[in-house]
């Protein structure tokens, strides 16, 4: 089809030039643009038929105006270099566009500063809807800046929300860290292991309540308490200080906060002459794609990242349907046996 001349040189077609060449009021463009069936058949094929003609683009803003809709999600990302959090932000993304949303993405790393400048972002593009994921900052915080009907906070990392135990508030995605902490501790004790530690990253929710998991469920099997170490916020990056200490007041069994900390601290104790699975049972948390590329394979807790993503925006559009948020929800995990503890397993038989 050939364009009309009147519409080259970066010249924007308007609903108005459509009309004078249709014969029609712009209203009727509009509305037969719009599929609305009260226009004839005839008309709206003739309006299209013209609009595509002349390469017609509709104005985003002013119909986002008109809807009073940006048809765009924002969603917080606490690091986009934490895999678990890329593919989140992956399924996230893919669920928005199916549904005809575009994804604002904006990262905070942990600071709580930098989350408070996202959040402005969200509301000067005035989003649909906003997620944010293993973000720090107080929830009451954010929902006195977002509107709490449009919002989700998915593996939020507030201390107030530590505690699996207490009231869950609407619109919070987790996943079942009791469980899955409870899953870890009966492999460990199944092998045969009497001294299980933990070590931790630092004063965030999901490492509280991992951690407190697991020292219960170590209690409840009669066995010594749990030894914990602190590899604190980035200990993945430099494991050397949490490898000594496990080499001093080495347990048989180990469970780590994150699968990130768990490959990088069985690479730093063989520094030390430990080996695992020989030496010492690992087990890590997530199921990261790497967790299965390393060498030995790592037994994790297996958390359904992909989930998370495509939930945190199902709700969100149900909260926009519905004028207010669901109730929140506890994903269940799975058990991944590799081979950080497979030779335990074989030798205990």
């Amino acid at each position: 089809m050939a364009r009309d001349p009147g519409a080259s040189g970066g010249t924007r077609v308007t609903l108005g030039r459509i009309a004078s060449l249709t014969g029609v009021s712009i209203s009727t463009v509009s509305r037969s643009l719009a599929g609305d069936e009260r226009i004839s058949l005839a008309t709206r094929e003739a309006v299209k038929r013209v609009a595509e003609q002349l390469g017609y683009v509709p104005d985003a803003a002013a119909r986002s105006m008109r809807s009073r809709s940006t048809r765009t999600l924002g969603l917080m990302v606490g690091d986009f270099i934490d895999p678990l959090h890329a593919l989140i932000t992956a399924s996230f993304e893919r669920a928005a566009r199916a549904r005809g949303y575009t994804v604002v993405i904006a990262t905070g790393f942990g600071d709580l500063e930098l989350e408070r400048a996202a959040l402005r972002v969200f509301v000067e593009h005035r989003n649909d809807g906003v997620a944010l994921l293993s973000t720090v900052i107080d929830p009451d915080e954010i929902r006195s800046v977002l509107r709490p009907d449009r919002l989700v906070l998915v593996q939020p990392e507030h201390l107030r929300l530590a505690d699996a135990a207490a009231g869950m508030e609407r619109g919070v995605i987790t996943v079942d860290d009791v469980a899955g902490a409870g899953l870890a501790v009966d492999h460990l004790v199944g092998l045969g292991c009497r001294s299980i530690g933990y070590v931790g990253v630092g004063m965030i929710a999901t490492n509280v309540r991992r951690r407190t998991a697991v020292e219960l469920a170590v209690q409840a099997a009669g066995l010594p308490p749990a030894r914990v170490f602190k590899a604190g916020p980035e200990g993945w990056r430099a494991p050397g200080t949490v490898a000594a200490q496990v080499a001093r007041d080495r347990p048989d069994g180990l469970i780590c906060y994150e699968d990130k900390l768990a490959l990088a601290l069985m690479d730093a104790l063989r520094g030390f002459g430990i080996e695992v699975p020989r030496d010492l049972a690992l087990i890590g948390f997530d199921g990261i794609p790497f967790a299965a590329l390393a060498r030995p394979r790592l037994t994790t807790i297996v958390t359904p990242m992909a989930e998370m993503g495509r939930l945190a925006v199902e709700m969100l559009l149900n909260s926009i349907d519905d004028g207010e948020v669901g109730p929140s929800v506890v994903l269940p995990v799975e058990f991944s046996i590799g081979e950080s503890t497979q030779q335990r397993v074989a030798a205990s038989i």
